[in-house]
C-alpha cells in the first residue's frame, strides 16, 4: 500500500511540474489524448497497429527522452479508467512519444502461463528494450514471460540463431 502510494505522489509531482511548463503541458495534453484512443486501436491486427503507432521521423525539438518517459508513465498512472492494463497503457505512450523523441526502442509483448496461486491461465505483459536491453523496467517483472511479438523487429543478422 505504501508503495503504490509513493507512486501515485511521484506521478503526481510529475504532472505539477509540467504544468509549470507550456512545452510540458502541450505534451501532457497529446499524451492523454493518444492513451484514450489505444483502446479503439486494438481493432486491427497487431504489426499493423504499431505500425500506425511509429512516428515516421522524430520531431524536432522534442523534450529529453527522460522528461518524456517520467511524463508518459504519470500519464499512464492517472489514466484509471482505461480498459488497458498498466504495462500495454505505459509501454504504447512510452513507445510513441520516445521515438518521437528520437530514441529508437523496441516494444515487446510476452505472455506466460500464472500458476494456480495466481488464477491459473495466460498472463501477458508489455516492456520496452533498447538496443537489446530492458528500458527503465525491473527486470523481476518480466521474469518467466516468452517474447510473443517485438516492434519494431530486430534486422535479421541482431537475431538469435538457433541451431
Amino acid at each position: 500500500m505504501l508503495r503504490k502510494l509513493g507512486r501515485a505522489a511521484r506521478h503526481s509531482a510529475v504532472l505539477a511540474q509540467a504544468a509549470l511548463s507550456r512545452r510540458r503541458r502541450k505534451l501532457v495534453r497529446q499524451m492523454v489524448t493518444f492513451s484514450r484512443s489505444l483502446p479503439a486501436r486494438f481493432d486491427q491486427p497487431l504489426p499493423q497497429m504499431m505500425a500506425q503507432l511509429t512516428p515516421a521521423a522524430p520531431l524536432a525539438g522534442a523534450l529529453p527522452p527522460n522528461t518524456v518517459r517520467r511524463l508518459a508513465d504519470a500519464v499512464a498512472a492517472w489514466h484509471l479508467r482505461s480498459p488497458l492494463g498498466i504495462c500495454l497503457r505505459r509501454s504504447l505512450l512510452r513507445y510513441h512519444f520516445l521515438r518521437q523523441a528520437g530514441l529508437p526502442v523496441q516494444i515487446v509483448f510476452g505472455a506466460r502461463l500464472k500458476p494456480g496461486a495466481e488464477g491459473g491461465g495466460v498472463g501477458g505483459h508489455a516492456w520496452l528494450t533498447l538496443h537489446g536491453h530492458p528500458y527503465h523496467e525491473d527486470p523481476a517483472d518480466m521474469r518467466g514471460f516468452a517474447e510473443m511479438f517485438v516492434y519494431p523487429p530486430a534486422p535479421a543478422s541482431n537475431k538469435p540463431h538457433h541451431l
